[in-house]
């Protein structure tokens, strides 16, 4: 099991940092565009719509990243007075409840990326038209990623919940 959650946070690390990444191609894009249009007076017609995709895919893609790192908003008000063995049973119950979900809505994606692709569908939101089926694999893959992390989450927990003392974070 720990082979399974350490291979997962790697992969689910490795999402993270290309969703990090994104933000250099974003500046850069978001910076041409001002400059262009102020400096030139020459804006462009695909900065908008890359600004979108682009700040879209690194939210997207640092769901499960942020999950891996604890850095979700949580609700302490309740669960700051319960034993920390309380705690990660009652994280455990919602991991369980939450991941078939996630696995449901990944495989609804995945058949909604394929329409796209296979319809060649464009985005109609600038005149660049891009192709949405990238964006659309961004999803897959994001929701996926979530599910996974969730999954070992939900394993990490169930093992913490039955020791006396969590698992020291990876």
């Amino acid at each position: 099991m720990d082979r399974l959650i350490a291979w997962a946070e790697r992969a689910v690390g490795a999402v993270g940092v290309i969703a990090a990444l994104l933000l250099v191609p974003l500046v850069l894009a978001t910076t041409w565009e001002v400059v262009a249009r102020y400096a030139f007076g020459a804006p462009t017609i695909w900065a908008y719509e890359v600004g979108y995709l682009l700040t879209g895919s690194h939210f997207l893609l640092g769901l499960a990243y942020t999950l891996r790192q604890g850095e979700h908003i949580r609700i302490d008000v309740l669960s700051m007075h319960l034993a920390p063995r309380t705690r990660r049973r009652i994280d455990a119950v919602a991991y369980a409840l939450v991941l078939p979900l996630l696995v449901w809505l990944s495989v609804a994606l995945f058949n909604y990326f394929l329409s796209g692709y296979t319809r060649g569908e464009t985005s109609g939101q600038s005149a660049l038209n891009l192709p949405v089926w990238p964006f659309r694999a961004v999803f897959v893959i994001a929701f996926a990623m979530f599910a996974l992390q969730v999954l070992c989450e939900l394993l990490k927990s169930l093992r913490s919940a039955t020791n006396d003392h969590p698992s020291q974070p990876s």
